[in-house]
């Protein structure tokens, strides 16, 4: 089935350009692994398709913008580090979004973008954008392009009756916060969904059988760090470490996997032919082997 057209916001729909992939999971499910391994076989023979992936963790606010951000709110823990929604360059992932969408129109041919690229080691760890001039650069016209992120999805509670009995029953790491913080990152999420979802035309959530399997997940990781390099977290940093995302996944996490990402647009309902077809839940065991999918489109 043809999908609609998506394009940027205001944009004309009809004029097509590159299919845009949204690929969503939590942390260690595999997400990077899974992106990489559809960009190597949709580029082999036979598809040989022009395809470009990048990540929603390169499009991270640079360190001065984000020690600002937690300056500017210090009572709010839940953006005092990269990570939640909120702490990510909205106009610098709308801009690339917007410039891979250019270079595949027919006016535009050979054009070359620069994809950004963010360093997690920079500052201690605290992290930084790269130089522009460092950033790798890509010639189109693409056919796809691939985005993942462990958020990419989410979306915000437009009713604030319905966000504030979602903290008035709010589950063990959302408590730990004000609602002014959990409020700030749900007003984040439009810009989100207003500036990047309005390209993807698929989306592909991997689901984990349950939530705290990505404490698991991340310890592994590290273990393999610790015996390959000599070094990463202790098993409390890890456990801190998480925890700082648990509060988005409490609230915005069943939704996703339960509802069309594509259903609603700015919070106003689509007619059915507009959403289904184009969203994918892969449910994953602990061991990270399929169990099932499903195609969400009611």
């Amino acid at each position: 089935m043809p999908l609609p057209r998506r394009c940027p916001p205001g944009g004309n729909r009809a004029a097509g350009g590159p299919l845009f992939v949204g690929i969503s999971g939590p942390q260690g499910i595999g997400k990077t692994t899974i992106t990489r391994e559809l960009l190597s076989t949709l580029s082999s023979s036979p598809h040989n398709l022009r395809v470009l992936s990048f990540s929603m963790d390169d499009l991270y606010l640079p360190f001065k913008s984000q020690e600002a951000l937690s300056q500017r709110y210090p009572d709010n823990k839940l953006i005092e580090f990269r990570g939640l929604p909120g702490t990510h360059d909205i106009a610098l992932g709308a801009r690339t979004f917007r410039a891979l969408y250019e270079a595949s129109q027919p006016h535009a041919p050979d054009t070359v973008v620069s994809v950004p690229v963010y360093d997690k080691a920079l500052h201690a760890g605290r992290g930084d954008q790269l130089p522009q001039d460092q950033w790798p650069r890509a010639q189109g016209p693409f056919d796809v392009i691939l985005f993942e992120g462990w958020s990419l999805g989410f979306k915000s509670v437009r009713d604030p009756k319905r966000l504030a009995e979602i903290y008035a029953t709010a589950p063990q790491y959302l408590a730990q916060h004000p609602f002014s913080s959990i409020e700030m990152v749900n007003q984040a999420l439009e810009e989100y969904e207003r500036e990047w979802y309005s390209y993807l035309d698929g989306f592909v959530h991997l689901s984990a059988p349950n939530i705290s399997t990505v404490f698991n997940w991340r310890a592994e990781q590290e273990e393999w760090l610790w015996a390959t390099r000599g070094t990463g977290m202790t098993k409390d940093q890890v456990k801190d470490f998480v925890a700082r995302f648990m509060p988005a996944y409490e609230v915005y996490l069943e939704r996703l996997k339960q509802e069309n990402l594509f259903k609603y647009e700015q919070g106003e309902a689509r007619s059915p032919s507009s959403y289904q077809g184009r969203h994918l839940r892969v449910d994953l065991d602990e061991d990270r082997e399929m169990r099932s999918t499903t195609l969400l489109d009611s």
